[in-house]
């Protein structure tokens, strides 16, 4: 009993994904695999550093910490999807945004993807969700792309955070925050459209709740 009680503490303690080549930049030289450190119920520095976590709660971001987050499965929409801050300064309209929370585990792991209009689509590597009570916090990297006839416009990967409280009807105090890491473009005109790297932003649902629709 003790040797199984040992090994089910090291499967738990290093968890180890697959990666595609976009996310290289994130590896070791000849590595393959982004190792997931053991969950404390925060936001590791390895994957938003702490001056870019303090810059995002001293902008009014509220950062869900604990080991006991809420179930937060389910598809949700933030509508409408407005920003709140932008450290590049950034002003315009955004539509709405699809979020799909599924396969939650027990210790924290799930699975995350997004989408807005019918043409960019965000998956998660790596995503994880923190928090206590109904209180809840989930980040991941994201691999963003808009798609033109099936074919990639742009890209870029990105750090994402997203805040809210859990209710019947969906996430109230929804929050959304992203900062972009890298980005590609086929021509100078999508890629001019993209933030700067090291940039982020912050948004929040209209109306104060992110709608379960399902």
């Amino acid at each position: 009993m003790a040797k199984f009680a040992r090994q089910s503490i090291l499967k738990f303690a290093v968890i180890v994904l697959t990666v595609g080549p976009l996310f290289t930049s994130c590896l070791k030289e000849g590595d393959d695999t982004i190792v997931i450190p053991l969950p404390d119920g925060k936001i590791p520095y390895s994957v938003i550093p702490k001056e870019l976590q303090d810059s995002l709660t001293n902008n009014g971001f509220i950062i869900n910490e604990g080991i006991t987050p809420p179930n937060i499965e389910g598809i949700y929409q933030a509508s409408p999807f407005n920003l709140h801050y932008a450290s590049d300064d950034y002003e315009n309209l955004f539509y709405n945004l699809t979020m799909t929370f599924r396969e939650q585990k027990r210790r924290g792991m799930i699975t995350y993807a997004e989408r807005q209009r019918d043409t960019v689509e965000g998956a998660s590597i790596a995503a994880q969700v923190i928090g206590h009570d109904s209180c809840f916090t989930m980040y991941c990297y994201q691999n963003l792309a808009e798609y033109s006839n099936y074919q990639i416009l742009w890209n870029c990967r990105i750090a994402t955070v997203i805040s809210g409280t859990m209710t019947p009807a969906g996430i109230k105090n929804y929050q959304y925050a992203y900062i972009l890491l890298d980005k590609e473009a086929t021509n100078n005109f999508y890629y001019s459209m993209l933030a700067d790297t090291n940039t982020f932003r912050i948004y929040t649902d209209g109306d104060n709740i992110a709608t379960k629709l399902l």
